[in-house]
């Protein structure tokens, strides 16, 4: 069993003030309660249309261990939402591994903030029907960007899937904020939709 700690209770907490009626799965990836250095876990909500997961572990969810008080941990977990089938009531493993790399790629000394972008060397989460979609941006959540908790805030950063010639079209750019907006006029909840039709800044 998932122990309930403090930290991972705000979690719990801040998105059930948004989603009240909605009893999210938890996806553990340590096993046993052991921390292997990356992510704890998972929250998935299975929603209309779609999955918000929001991750937990990179912030403090015990004790506080860091010495800024205000920030808890990392400072931030990540979100993402993702299209999903009625009934469906098992998350996709390709998205699991994508949270769970960028978490790493993360603890690994990479630095990731809202704005930021990357590239992936194949489909998102190694899927192979996620096609063209080979780039990530972060920007803050849609619904909830900050929540306060007894270890300092904790951010929402909401990872975007994009086309590689979005991808192509940020990097040329040099921001991804004229992308977001143009996505975020489509699909003010700005889902990763591998089958999604592409957007240009040209158009």
């Amino acid at each position: 069993m998932l122990e309930m700690l403090p930290g991972l209770v705000r979690i719990y907490e801040e998105w059930a003030e948004r989603y009240p009626d909605v009893q999210p799965l938890t996806v553990q990836f340590a096993a046993d309660g052991k921390r292997d250095g990356g992510l704890d876990g998972v929250l998935a909500y299975p929603l209309d249309g779609h999955w918000l997961l929001v991750t937990f572990g990179l912030t403090e969810l015990g004790e506080k261990t860091s010495e800024e008080p205000r920030v808890s941990g990392a400072g931030f977990e990540f979100t993402c939402r993702i299209p999903r089938e009625d009934g469906d009531e098992t998350v996709p493993g390709w998205i699991l591994r994508v949270l769970h790399a960028l978490a790493d790629h993360f603890l690994s000394g990479s630095e990731l903030d809202v704005g930021h972008w990357i590239t992936t060397p194949s489909p998102l989460g190694g899927e192979p029907a996620n096609g063209d979609m080979t780039s990530l941006v972060i920007v803050p959540d849609v619904e909830i960007r900050v929540m306060d908790t007894p270890n300092g805030i904790v951010l929402f950063h909401q990872i975007v899937g994009l086309t590689s010639g979005e991808g192509a079209d940020v990097q040329e750019a040099q921001t991804a904020a004229p992308l977001v907006a143009l996505l975020r006029d489509r699909d003010p909840k700005l889902l990763t939709d591998p089958g999604r039709e592409p957007v240009r800044l040209d158009q």
